[in-house]
């Protein structure tokens, strides 16, 4: 149809507006949180499933799970905020190209030893950690990374609102997060959240919903943003 190409500009404005709004919900916490004992395999397969359309030809991405996997208990729409921020942030890490590797791991953390860099009780826990091959973070953008509205891209291509949820969610969820990296050798966001024994429920069939195309309503845009408005 030529009116494909129109539709599909529609359609990434929407999904750039969902994204922003649940971003601006969960930081302002008040988003409904409803969490799920899931498989993190399953959802990290799926995700970047769906964010290979948002991936240019020049980065190669590898997802590495871990057999065995232990469960985690969180909410689905928000631990796939977490691996769609990181993911994305690792891709605008390289406008050049480069690797993305996704990996699970089960990790232990024995009583009476605590690494420096995880600020956790001892016991079991699910890892997920993103690496890109890109430029690495300086230490200035290090001191704020977690900060709400810093960013460091150019206007227009960044919220800073990212990796503050990211931050703010996995917190939330009794977790928490690490970051490893070195200037022009790459980064790796770890996040790790608690382990639970329970196993994973199948989701309710949902019932068909009846959809109606028509109508008769107007729709009034106000908007001084001509692109916006062209779209």
């Amino acid at each position: 149809s030529p009116l494909w190409a129109d539709v599909m500009e529609v359609r990434k404005a929407a999904d750039r507006a969902v994204d922003l709004g649940r971003q601006l919900l969960a930081f302002s916490r008040r988003q409904v949180v409803l969490p799920h004992v899931l498989d993190l395999n399953r959802v990290v397969s799926d995700t970047l499933t769906m964010l290979k359309r948002l991936m240019p030809e020049n980065i190669v991405e590898a997802l590495e799970p871990c057999d065995g996997l232990g469960r985690i208990r969180i909410d689905p729409g928000q631990i796939e905020q977490v691996i769609m921020n990181l993911a994305l942030n690792a891709r605008d890490a390289m406008p050049g190209g480069g690797r993305i590797v996704v990996r699970t791991s089960n990790v232990e953390l024995a009583k009476g030893y605590k690494p420096r860099h995880i600020g956790l009780p001892p016991g079991s826990y699910v890892a997920l950690s993103v690496s890109d091959t890109g430029a690495g973070i300086d230490r200035e953008t290090m001191a704020h990374l977690f900060e709400p509205f810093y960013t460091t891209k150019d206007l227009g291509r960044g919220t800073g609102l990212g990796l503050a949820t990211v931050h703010w969610i996995v917190k939330q969820a009794g977790g928490d997060i690490w970051v490893d990296t070195e200037l022009g050798k790459g980064t790796t966001f770890t996040i790790y959240l608690p382990r639970v024994w329970e196993e994973v429920r199948p989701a309710a069939p949902e019932r068909p919903k009846t959809r109606s195309f028509s109508g008769s309503e107007t729709i009034l845009l106000a908007e001084d943003d001509e692109k916006i408005r062209t779209m």
